[in-house]
């Protein structure tokens, strides 16, 4: 029997703070100009990334979790008459254990249980490749170590601009039509275009993306062909980043929106890949996008003329899946349980830390759990009878999170490595060694540093910050000391990423020999396993890397004057709320992956402390009170009126100076005890914040935030 037929009463009670939180997003329940118009609901989510078992926190509280989702889609879609069931790419990849070692067939098993009635693709879907990807959608053997057998999904995919070579057509059909309420939708599908930056090289290969203007004639060719066909409401589901910040809709979502005519047919796109917020309007097409993981979903309410099948109106809500007062769907309880009986190993635990073993620093200095992960690699068994390998290198932008104090599982190993990257053996000459390490030392666009430090094993260097890149590695040696030799041939093992070129160390390209081996999760587990027994897990820093900083002429730092940047601010915070919720990284244009603020700024997001401008976080300016006011309030609850924060706000001297974005979480904070002025009741919000001024605000926050 169809849950929407035995569907009764109700059981989610989401809290007012919530509700009015999802009303800022959009115009619910707006009244149809013409009574006869069909009412639809298109109910959706965006990169969930297999995460059926994972809760997250927003703001400070428990959210998310496939049980949870699945209840509120289902309450979402009972209340409606009409309503459609999407999902817009990156459903599988990066995924939860509990997902991702049956090759996320969990997470297909649940998409197809729940009724979604389309799809399209993501990035994600190509991490293991083509033939991984059919599989997938279509039923089959995975290619992937063959052992899963996919029973394929029941609902349509589509997508637009991914082109097979061999036989110049899309991948799969670039549209579908539903009819819903005697109306009918076409749904076109497109995927980021930067797919190919995102995922190892045999991952597209044997297909080809469409460039910008491509895509465009693309949509307008299957949106025309769609008209004539007599369907006249059209949807994008566009797995493109898109942010709304301060009514402002932009990203390649919104840069699709402004390439189309004015006069395009299409009526929606939905973005995805950036994991933000999405709900705004661009050149007349509506541009939605709720966060990921699950802990989120859009209602897309489309009034439509049932003579002609235009729109005549259109919005959108976004509303949070908070746990709280909400019962778990049984039927995707029993999924999950499913998988953790077939895979007792994610609950039992492996190991203990005494929480020491982290990846502190990871991008500039040696990190203790650095070290384990690469003698892990280092360790690999490749199948070809060979001893162990010389060296091994790990990239910090792949370790993803902490290991935990207490009981560790294989679910926490998973959280550190959830990319299911491929190990490889490579044959380098000891000057290539030498030359991977000196790529370790990039250089912005804008002339800053972008370290992003190697954790090793099998070697040891020491690197003098005073020397120019060329020149820095002043001492290259084995473990025993014994030198490195430039002429002679070493193995060394890294993750495919790595050996595809990532991150920019471009001389594993020129390795001479190149050996696939097995997954870095699986080898990471059987090393913890095999080496501690189920004991106490242990790594320290042993002097693999000694850096010597660069001297300046400085001798005192103005610890209590400098003023810090966004960046510094934010890590910060996370640090002191110890937020490690999330393994992916953050989505602004200006904020590289291996930046070594990096995770916090991801965390900062996913928390929705903040949102950026225009695609952009600006991480090395400076950060004004206003700016922080607006981070700190969301720590804080209650909310001040409008009137009630002008009037706060208007008792200070230089209260209309404070930006209109930021008055009601200056308010707030002033309200809280939080913030203050000075002696002449001046709030100087454009001012910079030192590091002791910053430092006191965030554990004023903490504090009334726990209180």
């Amino acid at each position: 029997m169809s849950w929407k037929k035995v569907l009764g009463k109700s059981t989610i009670r989401i809290a007012t703070t919530a509700l009015l939180l999802t009303q800022l997003f959009g115009a619910a329940g707006s009244v149809s100009a013409a009574g006869n118009d069909v009412e639809v609901h298109l109910i959706g989510i965006n990169d969930f990334h297999g995460q059926l078992d994972t809760t997250s926190i927003v703001g400070d509280k428990k959210a998310g979790t496939a049980p949870i989702l699945a209840t509120y889609l289902k309450e979402a879609q009972a209340k409606y008459e009409h309503s459609l069931l999407f999902h817009n790419g990156d459903s599988v990849g990066a995924s939860a254990p509990v997902s991702s070692l049956d090759r996320d067939e969990p997470t297909m098993e649940w998409m197809n249980m729940m009724g979604f009635d389309v799809g399209s693709l993501g990035n994600h879907e190509f991490d293991q490749g083509v033939a991984a990807l059919k599989a997938q959608i279509f039923g089959g053997l995975d290619p992937k170590e063959g052992k899963v057998t996919h029973a394929g999904a029941k609902f349509d995919y589509v997508n637009a601009n991914v082109i097979e070579t061999a036989t110049g057509k899309t991948l799969i059909q670039p549209y579908v039509i539903k009819e819903v309420g005697g109306v009918k939708i076409g749904f076109i599908g497109l995927v980021t275009k930067s797919t190919p930056a995102k995922v190892s090289p045999s991952g597209t290969a044997g297909v080809r993306f469409l460039s910008v203007e491509e895509e465009v004639e693309a949509v307008n060719k299957y949106a025309k062909e769609l008209q004539d066909k007599g369907v006249e409401t059209i949807i994008v589901l566009a797995h493109d980043p898109a942010t709304t910040k301060e009514g402002v809709t932009t990203g390649e979502a919104a840069d699709l929106a402004k390439a189309l005519p004015a006069d395009s047919p299409v009526d929606v796109i939905v973005a995805g890949d950036n994991h933000a917020l999405a709900n705004g309007e661009v050149n007349g097409k509506l541009i939605v996008q709720a966060y990921s993981y699950g802990t989120a979903f859009e209602d897309i309410k489309l009034m439509i003329d049932p003579a002609t099948g235009d729109v005549t109106e259109k919005s959108a809500t976004i509303t949070t899946t908070f746990q709280e007062g909400v019962k778990e769907d049984p039927e995707t309880l029993a999924i999950i349980k499913k998988s953790l009986d077939k895979h007792p190993e994610l609950t039992k635990p492996v190991g203990t830390t005494d929480g020491s073993v982290t990846r502190t620093d990871a991008y500039n200095n040696e990190a203790p759990l650095g070290n384990l992960i690469a003698d892990a690699m280092r360790q690999a068994d490749f199948g070809d009878k060979a001893s162990v390998a010389d060296f091994a290198f790990m990239n910090p932008g792949g370790i993803r999170a902490d290991l935990p104090q207490g009981d560790v599982t294989f679910a926490d190993l998973a959280k550190i490595q959830p990319f299911g990257n491929t190990l490889v053996k490579l044959e380098l000459t000891g000057e290539q060694v030498k030359t991977l390490l000196q790529q370790q030392w990039g250089t912005n666009a804008d002339g800053t540093p972008n370290t992003k430090t190697l954790q090793i094993s099998g070697l040891k260097y020491a690197a003098d910050f005073n020397k120019p890149v060329a020149e820095r590695i002043t001492g290259l040696s084995l473990e025993d000391g014994t030198t490195i030799d430039p002429a002679k041939t070493y193995t060394a093992v890294v993750n495919n990423f790595m050996a595809a070129g990532g991150d920019s160390y471009k001389v594993l390209l020129d390795a001479k020999s190149s050996l696939a081996g097995p997954i870095d999760l699986d080898v990471f587990y059987q090393y913890i396993v095999d080496t501690y027994k189920g004991g106490s897990i242990e790594a320290k820093n042993e002097g693999r890397i000694t850096n010597v900083a660069a001297s300046t002429e400085q001798t005192e730092t103005p610890v209590t004057t400098e003023v810090i940047s966004r960046a510094e601010f934010v890590s910060a915070l996370v640090d002191m709320l110890k937020l490690n919720e999330v393994a992916t990284a953050p989505a602004f244009k200006d904020v590289a992956a291996n930046a070594a603020y990096a995770d916090a700024i991801a965390e900062a997001t996913h928390a929705r402390f903040i949102q950026g401008y225009g695609g952009n976080f600006y991480p090395d300016r400076d950060i004004t009170l206003e700016e922080a006011a607006t981070i700190l309030a969301k720590l804080v609850n209650d909310q001040a009126s409008d009137k009630e924060a002008a009037t706060i706000i208007a008792g200070f001297e230089d209260g209309k100076t404070v930006s209109k974005y930021a008055i009601k979480p200056m308010a707030k904070l002033i309200d809280k005890g939080i913030l203050g002025g000075t002696d002449k009741k001046s709030l100087q919000p454009k001012q910079g914040l030192s590091n002791n001024d910053a430092k006191a605000l965030i554990e004023k926050a903490v504090a009334a935030k726990a209180s």
